[in-house]
């Protein structure tokens, strides 16, 4: 796993510049840029090493400027001895010591900033282990990746920020003079002249034939394993498409017809009830009816009643002492109870629109009994009243 160590640095190797001489891969925007040096790009994609897997650490700088990451690669280390699980490197603790070894060796003045492997034909590992491998190893938005096929079929660049690490379509080639990766070339370079002359370059290049061989095989059954399991997915694509299309026709047909149900079962209901509030509007107005041909009837005997006592009334008005006749001035006469029905029958039927004002009005010809109604009636106020409440009348 890295150790970040902030060692003091001369003050010209602390200011990274953009570079001006580039080159452009693929399409380069947004808010992270990658440059990587051509000494470190040719020294991954050169022509003479083995075809299969190899793993190598990047050295550089990282700058963050305005919401910019901006990664610079100056270096790479090629990680021989390192094994290969799941398809991706193994960073154990004998590499990392390793590393830390020819970091201090070859690119003391630099920090590691992510690393690169070299695939063989599609890449089946997902970005999630990838990402494993960042946070695990490569901490502090130091899991920048470059990954590309031994073939030059493809390649792809990853920025890591801040534990995420996203796909970048396009990085830039830049030229410049790299002294500490020219003198790591250069040691490269004689190991392999000492292997050759050691007698290991021919085993090595028998196992190149061999190997580019077989891994060429491999990526033809490959291509052919895909090619007939892509023309079986779509075949079944197409036949679960047809029977997606029946079962949803289907299912919409069987929803016509329970909807139609539905709908035909709503009218009938719809009609029910039409008829009963036609059949109680019949009703209510039968009882309109019969209630005024009571009211009719009552008002009549009453004002007949009225006519034939007149004289005795006035007769007993006379007689009320001057106590009484003060509180008959608030208060309707004998002679107003008895002419007038409501008196004679001792009640009032609230009706449509009546306020105690009026109703004072209608039975007593004035408003001076609106307190006294309340009152025989229990009630708090002139509002609380409604059509059909029974008044008593005082």
């Amino acid at each position: 796993m890295i150790e970040i160590v902030n060692e003091p640095r001369p003050a010209e190797e602390m200011e990274t510049r953009e570079p001006r001489n580039i080159r452009q891969i693929g399409n380069v925007s947004g808010k992270h840029m990658v440059y990587m040096e051509d000494y470190v790009y040719r020294f991954l994609h050169r022509k003479d090493r083995k075809v299969g897997r190899a793993a190598f650490v990047f050295l550089g700088d990282m700058k963050n400027t305005a919401g910019r990451n901006t990664v610079y690669i100056k270096g790479a280390l090629e990680l021989s001895d390192i094994s290969f699980g799941g398809g991706l490197p193994v960073f154990s603790e004998d590499m990392w010591d390793e590393i830390y070894r020819q970091t201090r060796q070859y690119f003391p003045q630099w920090s590691i900033v992510g690393w690169a492997m070299q695939a063989i034909g599609l890449l089946q590992e997902s970005e999630k282990d990838i990402r494993k491998i960042c946070n695990r190893h490569f901490p502090a938005n130091h899991g920048n990746v470059y990954l590309y096929d031994a073939y030059g079929e493809w390649e792809k660049m990853y920025v890591d920020v801040d534990g995420k690490i996203i796909p970048q379509e396009g990085f830039c080639i830049y030229y410049e003079k790299n002294t500490p990766m020219g003198n790591y070339l250069s040691a490269y370079h004689s190991k392999l002249e000492q292997q050759a002359a050691e007698g290991d370059y021919r085993n090595n290049e028998r196992f190149l034939i061999h190997d580019e061989s077989r891994y060429t095989d491999q990526i033809r059954q490959d291509a052919e394993a895909m090619a007939r399991y892509r023309a079986y997915m779509n075949g079944r694509s197409e036949k679960n498409y047809r029977y997606r299309i029946k079962a949803a026709i289907s299912i919409a047909v069987v929803m016509l017809v329970l909807l139609s149900g539905v709908l035909l079962q709503s009218f009938v209901k719809l009609s029910d009830m039409q008829k009963a509030v036609q059949t109680l509007s019949n009703e209510d107005a039968v009882e309109k009816a019969q209630e005024d041909v009571i009211k009719q009837t009552i008002e009549k005997k009453a004002t007949e009643l009225a006519e034939a006592d007149t004289e005795g009334e006035n007769k007993q008005e006379s007689q009320q002492s001057s106590e009484q006749q003060t509180q008959q001035q608030a208060q309707p006469t004998d002679a107003t109870q008895d002419q007038n029905p409501y008196l004679a029958q001792g009640y009032y039927i609230v009706e449509q629109g009546d306020k105690l004002t009026d109703i004072s009005k209608k039975v007593y010809g004035n408003e001076d009994m609106v307190q006294a109604i309340c009152e025989k009636n229990q009630l708090p106020d002139s509002n609380h009243i409604e059509v059909g409440d029974k008044l008593l009348l005082p």
